[in-house]
């Protein structure tokens, strides 16, 4: 079976809707054929540190989400003009930076882009 290269585009706020997004990311790890890359972008780099336990229940779910996906081998990224427009700064997690270059070319390299 073909690797199929899929890229989860995480463009949203921390909110129910991020949250959902990644536990699919997590779930489509269980193919072994596919290559899962999560790139946190616009108002999505707001998430790349999670948000901790607050009022929403899904908050919890967006930091064990993130934590997971990286103990499952996918690629994180977050888009480095979107950290500094929200002046967002990455503290955890291991996620790797890219410029407009860099997000450009794992969005054309990618099969499936999700967003």
């Amino acid at each position: 079976m073909k690797t199929k290269t899929i890229t989860l585009a995480i463009c949203n706020p921390p909110d129910f809707s991020t949250a959902e997004k990644l536990r699919m990311a997590v779930g489509l790890t269980l193919e072994d054929a596919n290559k899962i890359n999560a790139l946190f972008i616009g108002e999505g780099a707001c998430s790349v540190n999670g948000i901790g336990l607050g009022k929403n229940p899904s908050n919890m779910e967006i930091d064990k989400s993130i934590e997971t996906l990286g103990m499952m081998g996918v690629s994180l990224f977050v888009h480095e003009p979107s950290l500094q427009k929200y002046s967002v700064g990455v503290d955890l997690y291991n996620i790797l930076t890219l410029d407009d270059r860099g997000a450009a070319d794992l969005l054309a390299a990618s099969d499936v882009i999700i967003a």
